[in-house]
């Protein structure tokens, strides 16, 4: 039976991502590309594999052509899911690196600038040094931001997979907001959440579900560890569904009690809701980050002497690959980020407020920018939820 190809994008679109990067490429004085981290590599192949620890590379030259050199284990994703026709395979008795030299003059590359990829998914300094002795001719330059600021801007395509992830998202919100109880285990309720959402159709997701009760939602990162919740407590959830490798995060709060939530919690919630709504609002092309940043930590300053924040108002998502759905694009919502918003950048924006030890009023959401604002993805409310 023969492979099916199931590409996440059309080939035009493939295409016309390698022209953007090619189009960087050459503005920045660069001959050719080496990428190896596998989210860059997805980004113009279409590549897909679980696999994330053998070596892959994507030479890339600015004139646009482009080998793929994979491990011959890893044929079957291959043809499976990338545009390309046919990849470059190695053997796991072959040096990978001999192969990337020898694809590189085939292109004709090794006499001349080449960006290599060596931060977070590239290679390490070591592969760095082997493969610069074995491209000795070539000038060698740092790739970090070219096909990076490509991706900050998403296709239409793109964010259609981001909006059924959203609605995978907001299926295992209300599932484990149903889940909740006196007396029931966080890992109950992050078991409800996941399977809602993969019951729903989602692809595995590359991070959580995170569910934090009690003292723990007012420690950040802090997920399920046997807990069990009990009257008073808030409740942290922060989770994706995962679609074609794209993901919509989202962070929810609910109060567990038959009287009202404590003061200081509403205040925390209502805080990081108006936050939000500040956020969708001022988050138009055109409008620098710094900007946009500024005004949602005016409403932050509310409630600012009495939480724990990280002063991070947004940071851009899309792809997701453990260990996180965070994509590492260099561009974020920040006080000290002068950069203008773009139409079509999606950001999380996670309005995390905590009391320490004690409690956290956590809402976020995924937002689209578009010339009327902030779109969110999602449809599940972004308040303080009370389950009584």
């Amino acid at each position: 039976m023969a492979i099916p190809r199931e590409p996440a994008f059309s080939r035009d679109e493939y295409l016309a991502r390698i022209d953007k990067v090619c189009q960087r490429l050459g503005q920045a004085g660069f001959d050719g590309l080496l990428l190896f981290s596998a989210a860059n590599i997805t980004y113009l192949t279409g590549m897909d594999t679980e696999n994330l620890f053998d070596f892959q590379c994507l030479v890339l030259a600015a004139d646009r052509r482009l080998q793929h050199i994979i491990l011959d284990f890893e044929l079957g994703r291959f043809l499976n899911s990338s545009w390309i026709s046919e990849p470059i395979q190695y053997t796991a008795f072959q040096d990978p690196l001999e192969v990337v030299a020898s694809v590189a003059h085939d292109l004709g590359l090794t006499a001349g600038r080449l960006a290599i990829e060596t931060g977070i998914g590239g290679i390490s300094p070591q592969t760095y040094l082997d493969l610069s002795r074995k491209l000795e001719r070539a000038s060698l330059g740092a790739a970090e931001g070219i096909v990076e600021r490509v991706r900050l801007v998403k296709s239409s395509a793109e964010i259609d997979h981001m909006r059924v992830a959203a609605q995978l998202t907001d299926s295992g919100v209300r599932a484990g907001f149903k889940a909740i109880g006196a007396g029931v285990a966080d890992y109950e309720v992050a078991a409800a959440i996941s399977q809602a959402m993969y019951q729903a159709g989602s692809q595995t997701v590359c991070w959580g579900p995170i569910v934090a009760a009690g003292y723990r939602s007012g420690l950040a990162h802090s997920s399920f560890n046997g807990y069990r919740i009990q009257p008073g407590d808030t409740i942290f959830l922060e989770l994706t569904g995962q679609h074609r490798r794209y993901v919509a995060p989202l962070m929810r709060t609910a109060f567990l009690g038959t009287t009202p939530a404590p003061e200081e919690v509403r205040m925390a919630a209502e805080t990081s809701a108006a936050a939000l709504s500040t956020l969708l609002e001022k988050a138009r092309p055109g409008v620098p980050a710094s900007e946009v940043a500024t005004a949602a930590g005016q409403i932050i300053q509310r409630v600012r002497d009495r939480v724990v924040f990280h002063d991070n108002f947004g940071y851009p998502v899309g792809m997701g690959y453990p260990p996180s759905w965070l994509e590492r694009l260099g561009f974020f919502i920040r006080t000290n980020n002068h950069e203008p918003l773009e139409e079509n950048m999606v950001f999380h924006l996670p309005m995390s407020l905590r009391m320490l030890g004690r409690w956290g009023a956590c809402l976020s959401q995924t937002m689209v920018v578009t010339p009327q604002g902030g779109v969110p993805l999602a449809q599940t409310p972004a308040r303080l939820e009370i389950i009584a």
